[in-house]
């Protein structure tokens, strides 16, 4: 063919890449664009949905401390449990004041004024159960204490009292162990030790929040008139009342793990727990029984049982709040449902310190 002869028209002319087309060909071969991320054209359609967000933000919670603890109380029937604590203690707190009064007035109850802060924190752990100055509650004070005449049908009604007030301690302790994924193999023996030893505790920290209420509003009380701050008494008191209820509820609920559940989680976990059901508990004693079981009261049904109902509603929720900070305590590893192609685990056990 000659030099000059013209080309065909489908001829293809076009060389390879010079200059600056062959860096655009070696750039692109080296860093292709990401799949799913198209130009400028299509920059928003790479975003999540809301959907994805839900679905992301749900899965954060279920990882989370808070969320696994949330999911252990769940798996192991924390509603029942609470459900039983409060059936436990509506019919054992009778038994439980009865013996703890009897014990208190013969020891301590010449003290009008500790008999009065004793009463005063009973009727904020029991509202409406007590009959107080107003002549509101159920019961008598003085009805409580036991005959010093020491009889059979004295000793039989006495032994019959202590086994009926430690049911509402072996319910706590069954739940709290189910927190920790601690379900049977425990020595009948024991447990009920456990139970009477949980019980007493208890009472102890009762009159322990008497005792230091006393003790530190009266300091309160001396310091600020040293001061001259005598306008402000009334708010220091308050303050200084809820803070030793704080520190009284953080050592009960260390001995509810520790000696009543017979459970030994690590020392920082346990802490934190312990400060979680303390605030807990003194959020819902601040707000009362009003904002509780207020509804009772005005359901024409409940009107003539309002008391027992919000005892139950009371000690349902505190309940609740202790299990849920012992399900943190235990800080129980993800607790995902069995599906078709998982394998069940078995109940797990929480790290011991």
């Amino acid at each position: 063919m000659a030099a000059g002869a013209a080309r065909r028209p489908d001829e293809d002319t076009a060389g390879p890449a010079v200059g600056e087309g062959a860096a655009h060909v070696h750039a692109a071969a080296v860093a292709p664009d990401p799949p799913g991320k198209p130009g400028r054209q299509g920059a928003g359609s790479a975003r999540p949905s809301l959907v994805d967000r839900a679905k992301a933000l749900m899965e954060w919670w279920k990882h989370s401390r808070p969320g696994r603890a949330n999911a252990r109380f769940g798996a192991r029937g924390g509603g029942l449990l609470t459900g039983g604590i409060a059936y436990a203690a509506l019919f054992s707190v009778f038994a439980g004041l009865t013996i703890g009064y009897t014990v208190f007035m013969a020891v301590l109850g010449g003290n009008d004024e500790l008999r009065q802060k004793v009463l005063d924190s009973l009727s904020a752990s029991l509202p409406g159960l007590l009959r107080t100055d107003e002549g509101t509650g159920l019961i008598d004070p003085d009805a409580l204490v036991l005959s010093p005449t020491l009889t059979a049908a004295g000793i039989v009604a006495l032994v019959v009292l202590v086994l009926s007030a430690l049911s509402a301690t072996a319910a706590l302790r069954t739940g709290v162990r189910a927190m920790f994924g601690a379900v049977g193999g425990e020595n009948a023996v024991m447990g009920k030790l456990r139970a009477l030893v949980g019980f007493v505790g208890m009472a102890v920290a009762v009159l322990l929040s008497a005792l230091l209420t006393t003790a530190v509003g009266a300091a309160t009380q001396w310091l600020l008139q040293v001061v001259g701050w005598t306008g402000t008494s009334s708010l220091a008191v308050r303050v200084v009342g809820i803070a030793v209820a704080f520190v009284v509820d953080v050592g009960t609920f260390l001995l509810v793990v520790k000696v009543l559940a017979g459970e030994n989680p690590r020392w920082r976990d346990l802490w934190w727990g312990s400060v979680i059901a303390a605030t807990g508990i003194g959020v819902v004693r601040i707000l009362g029984t009003s904002v509780v079981a207020g509804s009772a009261s005005r359901n024409p049904l409940l009107a003539s049982f309002a008391v027992i109902v919000t005892l139950l509603v009371w000690i349902n929720l505190i309940s609740r709040i202790v299990l849920l900070a012992a399900a943190w305590t235990a800080d129980p590893p993800l607790e995902e449902p069995a599906g078709e192609d998982a394998t069940p685990a078995g109940p797990a056990e929480p790290r011991r310190g």
